[in-house]
């Protein structure tokens, strides 16, 4: 299906739904194409290839409203849909916080070229991917001099989509996008019946800006090493370094506290901070829908409204909550967003390895294995792997730790931000330095 199709039948369902009684209505017509090509100790493993076009729509009926979708494009399909629809949501209860966005949050997108769509993905041949998830599994064993390698796992993929988006109150617009990406996964032989693992991936909006096969695969070879004869550390208060690729874990549960819906049901820890410190002064990220060639680049949000810069915290201020039209509505504030963008941190002087060339003693994060955090509290445990620090050198790897705390704690104990962000993640957090957290072990 081409841009106009997909702007006829976004119409097409606007129209039909005014014509079945609602007031108001917005469609989104989508449209994807998914390639993964996946490589196992010397064989194709798997291709999968996926096609997929839908339509889904917003209902304001009598003061109600309803959202579904269907991906049953044909013509009368896509009537009886959404005349069904607007029947349907007439049985339920009136909700006047439902509306859509003022027509004014529309106007003024960027004009800028945001660089999210690659034209090289319509050139990505089949036996180019292949050839690719094969030649990681060469980069990783090249470095297998002794044969400790137990098994190698290549994935490559690359995914092409497109979006238009109307309303009754005059939102109208399209976006298109690509990405690609990489992944390799190493498992290697430990004592006993011991097999660590470790893995390296990248994605980006344009495949000229992946990282080289060859590195890819000998980082994740690398990684999996370095896991060998690990063990646990003793429980304690430890300075700790989370490195930049796995920051976006413990961070994702900051940055969900500021949710709208968890704000209005009271089930965020960040209810009522707006405002407050919550962390040092090293915490400053802002919200960048503009980056050009981010990940999670967009002139529009999820309801139409154009994207612009927002600071999230400023020196470990709350500058932002995320409020989409609904949910700003209930607590009486002006909308924001519903969601946030490329979040971009203040960047420090050093990465992670001279972090831990500073440490006396500590832990150096390098994954999470699991674990949970409560929203409402701000209370997390989560596990860990990575390695114990002495005198700044590398001891020994960890494995089968936590780290636990308070979000409302932990980020006041902010003392370092590297230089280093990660990009192959909406969330480009660098490597973070903490004066001191709890990890329990042994």
């Amino acid at each position: 299906m081409d841009e106009r199709s997909m702007r006829d039948l976004a119409g097409r369902a606007i129209s039909e739904a005014r014509a079945a009684g609602a007031q108001d209505a917005r469609a989104f017509v989508t449209r994807s194409r998914d390639v993964t090509v996946e490589w196992r100790d010397g064989k194709l493993d798997r291709i999968r290839e996926s096609t997929a076009q839908s339509l889904s729509v917003s209902l304001y009926v009598d003061g109600r409203f309803s959202a579904s979708g269907t991906s049953d494009l044909r013509p009368d399909a896509v009537a009886q849909f959404v005349r069904g629809m607007v029947g349907a949501t007439r049985t339920l209860a009136p909700d006047p916080h439902r509306h859509l966005p003022d027509p004014a949050r529309y106007a003024g997108a960027t004009q800028a070229d945001l660089q999210i769509s690659d034209p090289a993905v319509a050139t990505v041949a089949p036996d180019a991917r292949l050839a690719d998830a094969r030649r990681l599994e060469e980069a990783a064993r090249a470095g297998d001099g002794d044969g400790r390698i137990v098994s190698v796992t290549a994935g490559v993929g690359d995914t092409e989509a497109a979006w238009v988006g109307m309303s009754t109150n005059g939102f109208d617009a399209t976006e298109r996008s690509t990405s690609f990406g990489r992944s390799i996964e190493v498992a290697v032989r430990d004592a006993g019946d011991r097999k660590p693992e470790g893995y390296a991936y990248a994605d980006a909006c344009f495949a000229a800006d992946l990282p080289s096969i060859e590195a890819l695969g000998a980082e994740a070879l690398r990684r999996a090493d370095g896991q060998r004869g690990s063990k646990q550390a003793p429980t304690g208060s430890y300075e700790v370094v989370i490195e930049n690729r796995v920051v976006s874990r413990l961070a994702r549960y900051l940055f969900g506290a500021l949710a709208g819906e968890d704000l209005q049901q009271k089930s965020s820890f960040l209810e009522g901070k707006l405002g407050a410190r919550i962390g040092s002064e090293l915490l400053t990220v802002t919200s960048d829908p503009h980056l050009p060639r981010g990940l999670a680049t967009s002139a529009w949000d999820s309801e139409g409204m154009v994207t612009s810069k927002l600071p999230v915290f400023e020196k470990g201020v709350v500058k932002t909550y995320f409020l989409d039209t609904y949910y700003a509505s209930k607590l009486g504030a002006q909308p924001t967003t519903g969601e946030w963008n490329n979040l971009v941190w203040t960047k420090g002087k050093r990465d992670a390895a001279a972090m831990i060339a500073g440490m006396k003693k500590g832990i150096f994060v390098t994954d999470f294995t699991g674990g949970n955090s409560n929203g409402t509290t701000g209370d997390f445990s989560l596990g860990i792997k990575g390695f114990y620090v002495e005198k700044g050198a590398i001891a020994h790897p960890v494995s089968e730790m936590n780290l636990a705390g308070n979000h409302l704690e932990i980020w006041k104990q902010l003392v370092e931000v590297g230089n280093d962000p990660w990009t192959s993640a909406g969330n480009r957090a660098p490597s973070l330095r903490f004066k001191k957290a709890q990890c329990s072990g042994t």
